[in-house]
């Protein structure tokens, strides 16, 4: 079970791991400058077509969710690759990978 503060959390971080690379500034995650550190990411934004990200883009990504995600022991391409359609398809994977199991 996912809970809001680790959703939150992740979302804190992906928002820094998608600022981290190049040619995406706030104005392009957020339609304006953001406000302040509570800004929230637009799901529904397309990484190619809305972010205009490109194959060096996207591993630069990974590479940076791998800086700011270091719990994720490192990600492949292929295992990642289908979650990098929106903002919102690479949070769930992020959320998905990072919560805990819960042993019954």
């Amino acid at each position: 079970m996912t809970t809001g503060t680790t959703a939150g959390a992740v979302t804190r971080r992906l928002r820094a791991a998608l600022l981290s690379v190049g040619e995406v500034t706030p104005e392009l995650l957020f339609g304006e400058a953001a406000d302040g550190p509570e800004q929230e990411l637009d799901g529904e934004l397309q990484l190619v077509d809305d972010l205009g990200f490109d194959s060096v883009m996207l591993m630069q990504l990974k590479s940076g969710l791998e800086q700011h995600f270091p719990e994720l022991g490192g990600c492949t391409l292929p295992e990642i690759l289908p979650y990098l359609h929106t903002v919102g398809s690479l949070s769930d994977y992020l959320v998905l990978r990072l919560s805990p199991v819960e042993v019954v």
